[in-house]
């Protein structure tokens, strides 16, 4: 996981591959066809035990007991090794009587040994438990001539036994240290040697734990030229990386200029349905690089080169940055401009139409040349806005029939561009110029409005969201019809005049009044709780909803991602949650244990305890509540997200509806930890998270300062107040004049603006309204206001509460609560129209795509549940739930 989000960012593929609709973790899956346990039953004695456990097929001998860690094992196998590998090794194993485990079937070792898996991962087909270091000396002695001649991925977080092709081992625990950190994620660190606790990260490369030895040390290599590649490449910085290699900015030390190297690992991504590894892909990446040479389309390629096995090409530096990397960062784009000015547009319209007359006469170009891109995507774009040039990268499964350059099929392409084939199962089709073009149409799809990949998941929605984006933003229609139009390129030259010519005519567009009326958002919220509702009846287990794949790494019960924040969201739409779903909580609750959840609020205890009060049940309430004030880590985080802010504020939830006084010192005892962490700025008080100083509600000061807010209400004393100013007055001098609208960044080091109910404007927003309405200090309402003025008529790239617009319109949903002004109850509807974009409906109702747009959500934070508790407040007024008492 990645960032204080927790955002599986490049693993998120990982979690759509169980099931075709929703977030799910592979240890769910199950194989569809006989895996390695139907080759290990003939080749294991009787006693000997196997098991699947998620991904990996678990073998023992009887009465085996594992070390808690140590050095394993790890065997590599190409698909074609992989038996022959274990009937090699796994009579030496049970002649050792050591337990050992395999992936549990071919399209696992295909995963594993592909660059979707973690460079610290990959490549890991068979792993071996010692039972001490005088047994693994022996069994690697053992091991090594039987495996003599095999071959597979090197294991990059491992060390090769004696320049082995397929055995390698590394330092760590045999079994989990149990419990979960603050996030609610397992945890991965254990105690070393030296007694210290060590984190098990697994890096793309050797390391052991401070006091641990290698049983087999390496000469250290001389470094006369400072770690350069081919001795001239300096490395200055990674531009990308996966286990199927990396991508650097060096130095020419010759050339005296800087140039990008790329490089490619042997066997990687080589499996039952692609003979070609990613050493074939850059070969043909060279090829086709050379293809292109003076069509100015492509990197200028400058050398090629070996180093060990690795391969590498180098290429000339192309100017700009990619698309993706533009419309991330808001430098291109009206995603997150909320009124465009007439100028604004025109400068918009020019920009679109360079790239996109650039873009078709590109792939022409490369079309004339014999070549298909077939990965064409925004992220294999780059744009120099200075010049405007563009220029087309990555060219790795790109496809040529010249006599000249034989392309092998390469099925490699990015979802909801040129991946159609991965949908229809015709990977190994030769990909055609009019795949091509239908990608073009989806990155200018993504230019208007970047949200293709859930076009892949509903491509129904895909012309009215883009017509309703463009509209509002004042758009000519020609902009959609282009579009659409890549795809039938005969069209296009004719409608780029066309918009080229009604540029001048571009102005501002006054915003247009919103349809949802009163029949209209009870009809959309009774939908979105209806489908809840069929999917709790009709489950075998109520708890097992569709939500978002965080739900997977922490726990079902969770208020952001899992059950207890559904269930609060149907009883605020319904009157009631489902009896059965509630029964389920409940019974799922008893069980609870500090071993598996974490004491926060919106993953962990108090969140959950704060629900099941809400739904009625006040004695598994306590109970949760009374758990968490042992929870060892309590004080690991300050945070009103994950730490004791939002612990603090649960047990005032509880002073408010209980009167209990255990639960205002417990919220004192969360004050007095939290006051240790915080430090004096210029600005104010400011938290910094895990390293990083983050910006509003969920993990930032203002969120810790909403909590001691709510202390000061309970207490009266001036300290809880002075600090609550002091960390909301922290985040709010975070923010910047930016086109003309206050903007707040992610975090103080990282200049991604965030203009979100977790992070960002719209949460920095929600809590000065409400110190305004216990203070009445008009500097509050006035930045709430001003926060307000730059978010109006924004979208975001998600329709949900914590990261989407749902959670904008809550904010403004609380500006008419604060003020009775129409103005904000319209912008709330618009912001919930713009929601409503992505709701797909079903028989049963709708649902809506969780966050990476690549499977649908229920929950609260990221899904339908989160966007019905808007309409709700759209249609009855109330509070936020698990942040308003």
């Amino acid at each position: 996981m990645e960032g204080i989000e927790r955002r599986a960012r490049k693993d998120l593929y990982l979690f759509t591959l169980v099931h075709p609709e929703r977030y799910e973790g592979l240890e769910r899956y199950q194989p569809r066809q006989p895996g390695f346990s139907e080759h290990l039953a003939p080749l294991l004695p009787e006693g000997w035990r196997g098991s699947q456990q998620g991904i990996w097929y678990g073998v023992v001998p009887p009465d085996h007991r594992l070390p808690a860690m140590g050095f394993k094992i790890h065997l590599s196998a190409v698909h074609g090794h992989a038996r022959p590998l274990l009937s090699a090794i796994v009579p030496v194993l049970v002649e050792e009587r050591v337990a050992f485990k395999v992936l549990v079937d071919d399209v696992m070792l295909d995963l594993s040994n592909s660059s979707l898996w973690s460079g610290g991962a990959c490549g890991k087909f068979v792993t071996i438990y010692p039972r001490d270091l005088a047994h693994f000396h022996r069994l690697l002695e053992r091991l090594a001539p039987v495996t003599r001649g095999f071959a597979g991925p090197y294991i990059l977080s491992d060390r090769s036994y004696r320049n082995s092709k397929v055995l390698f081992y590394r330092y760590g625990p045999f079994v989990s240290a149990g419990g979960v950190n603050l996030q609610g994620e397992p945890e991965t660190s254990f105690v070393g040697p030296d007694g210290q606790r060590v984190e098990d990260v697994r890096q793309p490369y050797f390391l052991l734990p401070e006091g641990v030895r290698d049983p087999f040390p390496e000469e250290p290599e001389e470094d006369e030229d400072g770690g350069a590649l081919k001795h001239r490449y300096q490395p200055l910085r990674v531009l990308g990386n996966s286990s199927k290699g990396g991508i650097y900015l060096c130095w020419d030390l010759q050339r005296e200029r800087e140039v990008v190297v790329k490089e490619a690992r042997p066997l990687i991504n080589q499996g039952r349905h692609l003979c070609h590894d990613a050493l074939d892909a850059l070969e043909n990446e060279r090829c086709i690089l050379r293809a292109l040479e003076g069509t100015g389309v492509a990197p200028e390629l400058l050398d090629v080169f070996q180093e060990w096995e690795h391969h590498f090409i180098v290429m000339e530096r192309a100017p700009g940055l990619s698309l993706a990397q533009l419309m991330a960062q808001n430098a291109f784009g009206l995603v997150l401009t909320g009124a465009p000015s007439a100028e604004q547009l025109r400068t918009y319209g020019e920009t679109f139409l360079g790239i996109a007359r650039k873009l078709v006469a590109q792939v022409r170009a490369v079309h004339a040349q014999g070549v298909v891109i077939r990965d064409f995507a925004p992220q294999n774009i780059l744009f120099d806005a200075g010049s405007g040039k563009v220029t087309l990268i990555d060219f790795e499964s790109a496809y040529s029939e010249r006599d000249d350059v034989v392309s092998p099929l390469i099925p490699m392409a990015t979802l909801g561009f040129g991946a159609d084939a991965h949908s229809t199962g015709k990977l190994n089709e030769k990909p055609t110029p009019e795949q091509d073009w239908r990608a073009l149409s989806r990155v200018l799809g993504d230019l208007l409005y970047p949200v293709a990949p859930f076009f892949s998941l509903a491509p129904e929605r895909r012309r009215p969201l883009l017509k309703h984006f463009a509209r509002e933003r004042g758009l000519p229609d020609f902009f959609v019809q282009i579009v659409f139009a890549a795809e039938e390129p005969s069209r296009l030259d004719a409608l780029l005049d066309e918009a080229q010519r009604s540029l001048p005519r571009l102005r501002a567009v006054p915003r247009s009044s919103p349809a949802l009326d009163e029949a209209s958002l009870r009809e959309r919220m009774e939908g979105a709780a209806h489908f809840i509702e069929e999917e709790v009846r009709q489950a075998e287990d109520p708890l097992t909803l569709a939500t978002d794949y965080r739900r997977c790494v922490t726990n079902r019960l969770g208020v952001a991602y899992g059950a207890s924040g559904i269930a609060v969201a149907l009883q605020r739409m319904r009157g009631a949650a489902p009896e059965r779903l509630v029964h389920a909580l409940v019974a799922e609750a008893a069980q609870a244990s500090h071993r598996r959840y974490p004491p926060g609020l919106y993953v962990g205890l108090s969140g959950i305890a704060w629900s099941l009060l809400e739904l009625g049940q006040r004695e598994a309430a306590e109970r949760l509540m009374a758990m968490g004030v042992d929870s060892p880590l309590l004080g690991h985080g300050a945070d009103l997200f994950y730490g004791d802010a939002g612990v603090g504020l649960a047990h005032l939830f509880f002073l408010k509806r209980l009167g209990d006084p255990r639960s205002l010192r417990h919220a004192l005892e969360a004050f007095e930890r939290i006051a240790t962490r915080l430090e004096e700025t210029r600005e104010g008080l400011r938290y910094v998270n895990q390293g990083e100083a983050y910006c509003g509600l969920a993990h930032g000061s203002a969120g810790i300062g909403y909590f001691l807010l709510r202390l000061y209400e309970a207490t009266g004393e001036r300290s809880h107040l002075e600090r609550a100013r002091a960390l909301l007055d922290h985040d709010l001098g975070q923010g910047r004049e930016y086109g003309g609208q206050w903007c707040f960044s992610r975090s103080e080091r990282e200049p991604v603006l965030y203009p979100y109910w977790a992070m960002g404007g719209a949460g920095l927003g929600t809590i000065a309204l409400r110190f305004h309405a216990v203070l009445g200090e008009p500097r509050y309402l006035q930045a709430a206001q001003r926060i307000a003025d730059g978010l109006r008529g924004q979208y975001s790239v998600f329709p949900s509460h914590f990261y989407g617009m749902a959670g904008l319109g809550h904010f403004f949903v609380d500006l008419h609560q604060h003020t009775g002004e129409p103005g904000d109850r319209e912008e709330a509807l618009r912001f919930a129209e713009r929601a409503l974009l992505f709701a797909m409906d079903r028989p049963t109702g709708w649902v809506t795509p969780g966050e990476g747009l690549l499977r649908v959500s229920t929950d609260y934070a990221t899904g339908s549940a989160g966007i019905g508790v808007l309409l709700h407040r759209l249609l009855a007024g109330g509070g936020i739930p698990m942040f308003d008492f």
